[in-house]
């Protein structure tokens, strides 16, 4: 590779971990764009460590549904088809928008005191144009409605989803114009719930939800596979003969 996408990493403890969370970071921030190759040699060179806590986090990033092990070819970054992403975003609306309904009844006037703080971050990171950290203020805020749900099994369900939409949020946030209308969103939601008013709250987190899904369909999946067919459909790879596409984009790490 010509860019250097992850830093060294220092010291010998928990190396696996620190692999593990240098890939996470560069696959969830879109530093590393999915369909890109994972070499663990070529990692284990830009982290300065060897390739066994390398591999180990491979395997990891595989378990969590971020990376795909293809046989004879090694890992890439996953990948989704359109049919994916709407189960995926499906299911996210309906466990949102039931944790505002819970959150219109528990949530206490310090947590909506942490939104309205959260809000405060994710406007001035919009304003100076900040895009990592708008990402981390949009997980964080949506973190905290579904802790205001009080509910422990809402909350693990949603953690397996959290991981997997992390990668679709990081195309979201860079379409043009998606993020001022998501903030804007956001501040009509928290005061909704703040007024426990609990029936316009859950249409305005489904309505978020499912128009997030929209943007990523018509710009990302639709947009990637439009540019293919264009350049005559290479690059293309078939993942173990299904309709899932690895797109390799001329790169791999």
């Amino acid at each position: 590779m010509k860019d250097q996408m992850l830093e060294p990493l220092s010291g010998t403890l928990q190396l696996g971990a620190r692999a593990y969370g240098a890939l996470w970071n560069g696959i969830v921030g879109g530093r590393i764009e999915p369909g890109t190759q994972l070499r663990p040699d070529a990692i284990a060179e830009q982290l300065e460590i060897s390739t066994t806590p390398v591999r180990e986090a491979l395997h990891r990033l595989e378990g969590d549904g971020l990376v795909v092990k293809l046989p004879y070819q090694g890992w890439f970054v996953r990948e989704f088809t359109e049919q994916e992403v709407r189960e995926l975003y499906e299911m996210r609306a309906a466990l949102e928008c039931f944790s505002v309904r819970l959150a219109c009844e528990r949530i206490t006037d310090t947590e909506v005191a942490r939104l309205r703080e959260h809000q405060a971050v994710g406007e001035a990171a919009l304003r100076d144009g900040d895009m990592d950290a708008y990402r981390i203020y949009n997980r964080d805020l949506h973190a905290a409605i579904m802790a205001a749900a009080r509910n422990s099994y809402l909350s693990s369900l949603m953690g397996q989803l959290t991981l997997q939409s992390q990668i679709l949020m990081a195309k979201t946030i860079r379409l043009l114009g998606r993020p001022s209308r998501a903030i804007e969103e956001h501040h009509e939601l928290i005061e909704l719930i703040a007024n426990r008013q609990t029936k316009a709250a859950q249409k305005l987190m489904e309505r978020h939800i499912l128009s997030a899904l929209e943007d990523i369909v018509r710009f990302g999946i639709r947009g990637h596979a439009e540019a293919a067919d264009e350049s005559g459909g290479s690059g293309l790879k078939s993942h173990g003969g299904s309709d899932r596409l690895l797109r390799r984009h001329g790169r791999d790490l």
